[in-house]
């Protein structure tokens, strides 16, 4: 701890420490904290005092419905999922638990954290009473039949009755662009999971994950009513003021520019987080203001996907859409295979995706250094504006595989259009992308939110591609590549 928060084991024997941390969360954190970190001290931040009484009040009944969103890295699973059942169960080992997340590996890493914080001896010292009788991966069980059950969202939980119930990180980022992702979470949650509770008018439902879409599972049940909820950005853009209710002492206080860790972040890290993620991922994980998911003309369900490439590819295509300028657009290349399923079926299937910020001359010289190492069949770039005079460079220089889109060279018609009929090529199957990828939510997103995105030039460079597609596999095929370049 820093000295902003003086440590309650100032002044106080084993017995006094033990004593307090079975009435006071607070206390019982910083222990539990250390058990769970070995050697690693605690870093007091301001937002801890909110959290931890937030989940007093919890335990204490004062609130029955909470959501709670905050930022990647910010310990808002170890506070709720593992050291605050740990703690009500060391108080009342009666006590049940359902703990849910989007996958097994992750509520089983919750539940074996909750595991080794309970069968630590620090633990037992001070909750002699709780005793687990069973230690599986996913099933903690006391002796007096209290249990922390951990499982994945929409899983079967029939016969589950529990006190009390967390959702923690219930769905991956990249289900911001599935809307059949989010109705099924939607519908499991009121139909199965909102049902389960042992006792319907005394329980807890908390719900803490970072936000991923305007219309996820926080803005549909904050939509319902009731619930209490607590959203912190890793920097705040307006002023956050949360108090106790009836002293009205100030839990947490931010203004405008103030980082939610102030001991973990600098504006030199806010910097480098915004120049390596997209913008809307920052939004959305990090500052709690999703703007863009599934909102646009593509679904995204329907985009057939791929988990291992074909042997060969009989060709390959490389599509630039040209920036002109460092401080402009950017130029984007996306890569693509083809390959023939069957007899008369091509699939184009995309290989990876290639964002540049460079000046004109710049350009020129990236696309040749991508053409030398990719060795492509066809080149697809669209000269229109800047990518004139490009165009015309190329093959001047004998770069006769270098063409435009369309089958006449005609790339007038406007980007809404181009984009519809692109989408009819993939809702078909012929264009597949792959399961997973680090340039994949960047795609995603980019075709989710279309006409709204701002990825233009990601979403210009695939479907000059695939808009045209039955012309791009001919050309590909024809063998326009010179020998010797």
């Amino acid at each position: 701890m820093t000295d902003e928060k003086a440590s309650p084991e100032q002044d106080l024997t084993a017995a006094d420490l033990y004593a307090l941390a079975r009435t006071d969360f607070w206390t019982f954190f910083e222990i539990a904290f250390t058990v769970l970190n070995p050697g690693k001290k605690l870093d007091y931040a301001p937002y801890l005092d909110l959290m931890i009484f937030l989940m007093t009040s919890c335990a204490e009944g004062r609130k029955s419905r909470v959501i709670i969103n905050l930022p990647p890295g910010f310990m808002k699973s170890m506070i709720v999922s593992i050291i605050y059942v740990a703690w009500r169960m060391g108080v009342d080992p009666t006590l049940k638990f359902v703990c849910i997340s989007y996958g097994d590996d992750l509520a089983n890493k919750h539940s074996a954290s909750t595991r080794v914080l309970m069968l630590s001896p620090i633990y037992k010292a001070i909750f002699p009473g709780t005793v687990l009788r069973k230690k599986a991966e996913n099933w903690l069980e006391t002796t007096k039949r209290g249990y922390r059950y951990a499982t994945a969202v929409c899983s079967d939980i029939t016969g589950f009755r529990p006190n009390e119930i967390i959702v923690d990180d219930p769905m991956e980022p990249l289900d911001a662009y599935s809307e059949i992702a989010k109705e099924k979470l939607r519908t499991w949650i009121s139909s199965s999971v909102m049902t389960r509770f042992e006792d319907n008018s005394r329980n807890l439902f908390v719900l803490v994950m970072h936000r991923i879409a305007p219309d996820d599972i926080c803005d549909t049940l904050e939509k319902q009513g009731g619930y209490f909820k607590v959203a912190l950005p890793f920097k705040a853009e307006e002023r956050v003021w949360y108090r106790e209710s009836k002293a009205g002492d100030t839990l947490l206080r931010l203004e405008p520019g103030d980082f939610l860790h102030p001991g973990r972040a600098t504006e030199a890290d806010w910097a480098q987080l915004q120049r390596e993620l997209p913008p809307h991922i920052v939004a959305a994980l990090y500052q709690q203001r999703p703007t863009q998911g599934g909102s646009g003309m593509c679904s995204i369900d329907r985009l057939a996907r791929y988990k291992e490439l074909p042997p060969k590819f009989d060709a390959i295509i490389l599509s630039w859409d040209i920036g002109a300028t460092v401080a402009g657009n950017a130029t984007v290349c996306t890569k693509w295979g083809l390959a023939r399923e069957t007899e008369d079926k091509d699939i184009l299937y995309l290989l990876d995706v290639i964002t540049l910020k460079l000046e004109l001359p710049d350009v020129r010289a990236a696309v040749k250094m991508r053409d030398k190492l990719d060795k492509p069949n066809l080149i697809v770039l669209d000269h229109r504006g800047v990518g004139l005079g490009v165009f015309q460079e190329l093959r001047a220089q004998g770069y006769k595989h270098v063409v435009t889109p369309g089958t006449d060279g005609s790339t007038n018609e406007k980007k809404i259009d181009r984009f519809g009929r692109a989408l009819n090529y993939m809702y078909d199957g012929l264009v597949k992308f792959p399961q997973s990828a680090p340039f994949l939510s960047q795609v995603l997103y980019a075709l989710a939110s279309f006409p709204e995105s701002k990825e233009l030039d990601l979403v210009d460079s695939r479907t000059q591609v695939v808009a045209f597609l039955p012309q791009a596999i001919r050309d590909a095929r024809k063998g326009l590549r010179p020998q010797g370049i």
